[in-house]
């Protein structure tokens, strides 16, 4: 038993050594950082409207009678834009609240005045911007009349009008390298939205790339805000810039002690933010998105503060709403693998999961531009530094897995601890008598003792030795190991035990019963050796029963349970 709890304790050793991660293989260190791990999942985010317009033509002068005629038109303007971030594999997506507080009107006359544009061109010489009203032509002009009834939608005078129906569109662009083939996603938006969190649901999404959306600002303190200013068309086209809370966990940015580049980051942040970056994810040390910035009014370089953060626990409140919860998906688990080696110069190693990850997310910008790199390595005989040791998997992971081998070893190691300690208390509870009976050990029947055994009595337990019925030239006493000689004849002692000759061709050897312990067979030897001499040895008896089958103990002449002599 001590040899065990000796070995133990150096296999748990062991064990742990194996799974700290000191232990780990040389080099592999340099994970992503918090921004490369979030900017898979920033999007740019569109409200646009659909405008359905029906011009209404009042032709007085028609050669051909036909004095009315309908034209129909459909324009789709962008009303806002802001960055946003995926909180869910199938397309829950968090922007600015910004993108629906949207004037349709506006939606309205863009739409009445291209509808003019298309149909009469230079006649209408519209000038300007689209979305404010237009002058034509004199006030006694026919389409000067015309348009004058469009503008206020769903009305017509003398000279025709227009029916005007407006709806709100979203559109979200995520980071991939063509939006005709992979972006231009249509979303609709969700009714728990609130005025400083909007929340879309991006149709037919199955594997985003997604944020780990944090909990509070608890911990926080350096930011880094992430987004676009225009639809994304390269792995390049995405902002980070740096801003601080002005304490560890607070909700306000940091105004006031700025150094130099500090200053720099703030007036950027704030030009930035109303020309696309509001919405987009502000990533704190560990990684966790902790809210959004919303530009402030009368911010500006320089500024008094860049923006206002709306923070996760009211990005929460709405996706509680919503019933949505955040959560992360595949494609971040395989491009986190990769970037992992990728970043620790395994070229080869992260070839497989940045594959992967563009076959879960096709498109996937910074996958498709870091496999290309990883491949002209690769192709270029630079797979990946080799280890201490020379051996390249260890230090790339782009051979044998010898993570994983480590990992199944120490778990083989752990259970063999653990095997080896349930075998030691066993054989302790077994030794003091409380363990199990082992297998073909009946249990004692109703209203029967068992014998306890040598070991639970302290005794030192012995073989029994087969009683010998006496032979010719023999003393005619039988010696049982445990106990004193017992006289079966005239011619022995009882101090010595005498020798016996062979058996005689009738006697049989005394055995030990199946199920029975050794004291009890030497018992059962001793009572059969007892016979007078001359009488033929007893025959062996079951230690059952014959009629009901209790057992019975070697000393016993009739059953306990039925009173039937024991045979």
């Amino acid at each position: 038993m001590m040899g065990h709890r000796r070995r133990i304790p150096w296999v748990l050793a062991l064990t742990a050594a194996l799974l700290l991660p000191g232990t780990a293989p040389a080099g592999a260190h340099e994970h992503p950082t918090p921004i490369e791990r979030a900017a898979p999942a920033v999007v740019y985010v569109e409200a646009r409207a659909e405008v359905e317009v029906s011009l209404v033509e009042h032709r007085q002068s028609d050669p051909a009678g036909v004095h009315i005629a309908i034209i129909q038109s459909t324009s789709n303007p962008l009303l806002a834009s802001a960055s946003g971030f995926v909180i869910d594999p199938t397309g829950a997506i968090v922007t600015s609240g910004a993108i629906t507080q949207t004037d349709l009107d506006l939606a309205r006359i863009y739409g009445v005045n291209e509808a003019f544009q298309k149909q009469y061109g230079a006649a209408a010489p519209l000038t300007g911007d689209l979305f404010s009203r237009q002058r034509i032509g004199a006030d006694t002009d026919l389409l000067q009349q015309r348009l004058e009834a469009c503008y206020p939608p769903n009305s017509t005078n003398d000279a025709g009008g227009c029916v005007v129906r407006v709806t709100p569109t979203y559109v979200v662009y995520p980071h991939v390298t063509s939006q005709e083939q992979y972006g231009q996603l249509p979303a609709t938006l969700s009714p728990a939205s609130t005025p400083d969190v909007a929340l879309l649901h991006v149709r037919g999404a199955t594997s985003m790339p997604t944020v780990a959306l944090g909990e509070s600002t608890k911990g926080a303190r350096a930011l880094s805000v992430l987004g676009f200013t225009g639809i994304p068309n390269g792995p390049d086209t995405q902002q980070a810039i740096y801003s601080h809370l002005a304490e560890v966990g607070g909700s306000t940015l940091q105004t006031e002690g700025l150094d130099e580049g500090e200053t720099k980051d703030a007036v950027q942040l704030a030009a930035a933010l109303p020309a696309g970056m509001r919405g987009g994810p502000v990533v704190a040390e560990q990684g966790q998105v902790v809210g959004f910035l919303e530009p402030e009014a009368g911010s500006g370089p320089p500024p008094a503060t860049a923006g206002r953060l709306v923070d996760a626990g009211a990005i929460r409140d709405v996706l509680s709403a919503d019933g949505v919860t955040p959560r992360r998906g595949p494609v971040d688990t395989s491009f986190e693998a990769a970037m992992h080696a990728f970043k620790n110069g395994g070229f080869a190693a992260a070839v497989p999961n940045f594959k992967a990850t563009l076959a879960l997310f096709p498109g996937h910008a910074l996958a498709a531009n870091n496999l290309a790199e990883a491949e002209r390595n690769v192709a270029a005989g630079e797979p990946g530094p080799a280890p201490p040791g020379g051996d390249q998997a260890a230090g790339s992971g782009a051979g044998f897995p010898w993570t994983v081998v480590l990992i199944a070893v120490a778990v083989v190691l752990l259970l063999a601890a653990v095997a080896m300690l349930v075998l030691r208390r066993r054989r302790q509870a077994s030794a003091a008598g409380g363990g199990t009976p082992s297998p073909g050990t009946p249990r004692p029947r109703e209203g029967q003792h068992a014998t306890p055994s040598r070991a639970a009595t302290g005794q030192r337990e012995r073989k029994p030795v087969p009683s010998v019925a006496p032979g010719p030239g023999a003393s005619g006493v039988a010696v049982i190991e445990g106990g004193g000689p017992r006289r079966g004849g005239a011619g022995g002692s009882a101090g010595s035990p005498s020798r016996a000759g062979p058996a005689p061709s009738g006697a049989a050897p005394s055995k030990a019963v199946p199920g029975q312990g050794p004291a009890a067979a030497a018992a059962d030897g001793s009572r059969r050796a007892s016979h007078a001499p001359g009488e033929p040895a007893a025959e062996p008896r079951s230690g059952f029963c014959t009629s009901c089958g209790a057992r019975l103990r070697p000393q016993d002449r009739f059953c306990g349970r039925c009173g039937k002599p024991a045979r």
